[in-house]
């Protein structure tokens, strides 16, 4: 949950409850940078609308520029908040149930300005230094991965895999490595998904009748970078 986003998509006018609802939840489950990936399902859950509702919803959003949808061929959509970019128009006009728009849209951080609460530091002429990498936090490794949490969803999903039984260095270091290539990857409902659609391809789980190659992946293979990218690109469900 971000409340860097929350705060910033609360004021928004001129959508219907239904829209707004949608939104909110969206905000809710996104990170700092906006990026979110919740199911069709689980936003109708949350917002007691219907799918048809929620997907209305959602469409008009994107068409309002608070909302960008990037589809993943085989997998579900992410998406990104972006309240600063909100601006009904013509394409899509207010809810006939809305509020009056505001005429000024609130204050969300730059793309580029540092995270809430990171000073600026200044140098001995009185001028800005731009925070470093380790003031920011921004560095590849300044979030840990939850690395235990992903290999038991692993050995839950994948229970017909050569279970995980040694978490080593090496193990640790491809895990970090792959939880840091993208804000999608940081999630472990990602990690649950991406673990499932491995199950699901006949190939990875060595289900083929061609014995002549036969072939079954392990968790090593899985986390490897060109393989990993190619399951997330659904290369195995052609």
């Amino acid at each position: 949950m971000s409340t860097i986003v929350m705060t910033a998509c609360w004021p928004l006018q001129g959508m219907s409850p239904a829209q707004k609802s949608v939104l909110i939840s969206l905000a809710d489950n996104s990170n700092d940078d906006g990026v979110c990936w919740p199911s069709v399902a689980r936003i109708v859950e949350r917002t007691c609308l219907s799918e048809r509702a929620v997907r209305n919803a959602l469409r008009w959003l994107e068409q309002s520029g608070v909302l960008s949808a990037h589809h993943r061929t085989g997998r579900s959509t992410w998406y990104t908040v972006s309240p600063s970019r909100y601006n009904p128009g013509t394409s899509c006009p207010p809810a006939p149930d809305a509020g009056l728009p505001r005429q000024e849209m609130p204050p969300t951080p730059a793309p580029d300005a540092p995270h809430p609460g990171t000073r600026c530091p200044q140098n001995r002429k009185g001028t800005i230094k731009e925070p470093s990498e380790e003031e920011t936090g921004a560095s590849a490794g300044s979030k840990k991965a939850p690395v235990e949490q992903i290999v038991e969803l692993f050995n839950q999903i994948l229970h017909q895999l050569p279970r995980v039984v040694l978490v080593n260095k090496d193990r640790k270091s491809k895990i970090q490595a792959r939880w840091d290539e993208s804000p999608v990857h940081r999630d472990l409902d990602f990690w649950s998904d991406f673990f499932t659609q491995v199950e699901t391809s006949e190939f990875l789980m060595g289900r083929l009748k061609d014995r002549n190659n036969q072939f079954r992946c392990t968790f090593d293979w899985l986390i490897a970078p060109s393989n990993f990218v190619k399951v997330v690109e659904g290369n195995y469900h052609a």
